[in-house]
């Protein structure tokens, strides 16, 4: 380059302007109003929250059921604990009631009856086969005639049962 310009102090600025901007790409100012900021995706990050807060939402609604759950638990193992010791209770008092000492016990102390003496017993005898015979009507034939259809027909269900 130097021998170009031949030792001179002038230098041609126009070939070096020109190629610089040619080279260069051309810039240009913004508008005031408008400032240049870079872009937050706040949509993405409260998409993300969202989620999260759903998570934890969930989670503690199945804490909240298995709490409810555990003391409906409990209260029906409270409620099969007394129903058995009632059960116990009452086969007791059912084993206590057929017995037939505490009948005879029950009977002469609370109902006051007494056992029947050898002389209180009165036998009936019956002479010729005495029988005993009820008037018919046209009305008791017609109801005896249905109640043995219903007692044959009851007969036969047991039957096929």
């Amino acid at each position: 380059m130097a021998s170009n310009y031949n030792n001179t102090s002038a230098i041609a600025y126009e070939r070096f302007s020109a190629s610089k901007k040619e080279a260069a790409p051309e810039l240009r100012a913004l508008p005031e109003r408008k400032s240049h900021r870079r872009a937050v995706p706040y949509g993405k990050y409260c998409a993300v929250m969202a989620c999260v807060f759903a998570v934890l939402l969930a989670i503690v609604f199945s804490y909240m059921q298995l709490a409810q759950l555990t003391n409906e638990n409990d209260q029906l193992r409270t409620t099969i604990s007394d129903l058995e010791s009632e059960e116990k209770a009452l086969s007791a008092k059912k084993e206590q009631v057929y017995n037939l000492s505490f009948v005879e016990d029950y009977a002469k102390n609370v109902l006051g009856m007494v056992k029947l003496d050898k002389s209180q017993i009165v036998y009936v005898e019956l002479q010729k086969g005495d029988r005993m015979v009820l008037a018919e009507t046209p009305e008791s034939r017609g109801a005896m005639f249905w109640k043995d259809i219903v007692r044959s027909f009851s007969a036969v269900m047991e039957y096929l049962n």
